[in-house]
């Protein structure tokens, strides 16, 4: 797996030769960049492993110091490598934001702050999945119950009238 990274404070092309734990300490003693990025900028490419790339491209982002390169611009996200992952990635975006209609619903305010604690994706998809399905089956659940108080309530109008 290749990617090219630009970089203002990398010189040169890093590849397998370096070792990881070198190439990470370098990264890891640069400050960081500035938002706007007019830092002028370099190429390089990193040479990764498949076994490790996740890995490897989740620190680096977390780093905040490089900006990725699409290499594969000219493929159609159904031919990309990771089709799938951008599609599970889709549905995931699906579910969150029927997490957020259904608490602007039910009139909540979301409390608290995001945690930053790394979470596996195949967990999250399997726990959002879990989250959806319950909050369907509450949405039904209630839906009957407005259904039966209704009739109840329609009910209880005809004998009084009577």
């Amino acid at each position: 797996m290749a990617f090219e990274i630009l970089d203002s404070r990398v010189g040169g092309a890093m590849g397998g030769s370096r070792s990881r734990s070198r190439v990470m300490d370098f990264f890891k003693n640069l400050p960081p960049m500035e938002q706007l990025r007019s830092e002028e900028m370099s190429m390089v490419q990193l040479i990764i492993p498949v076994e490790s790339a996740y890995l490897t491209v989740t620190y680096l982002g977390e780093l905040g110091l490089l900006q990725f390169k699409d290499l594969n611009a000219d493929k159609s996200p159904f031919q990309r490598t990771y089709a799938n992952q951008v599609k599970r990635c889709a549905e995931m975006t699906r579910k969150l934001r029927f997490f957020r209609e259904q608490i602007n619903k039910s009139g909540l305010c979301p409390t608290g702050s995001p945690r930053e604690q790394a979470t596996d994706f195949d967990e999250l998809e399997v726990q959002f999945g879990e989250y959806e399905a319950e909050l369907q089956e509450i949405n039904e659940n209630s839906e009957k119950l407005q259904r039966t108080y209704n009739e109840l309530l329609e009910f209880k109008l005809v004998l009084q009238k009577k």
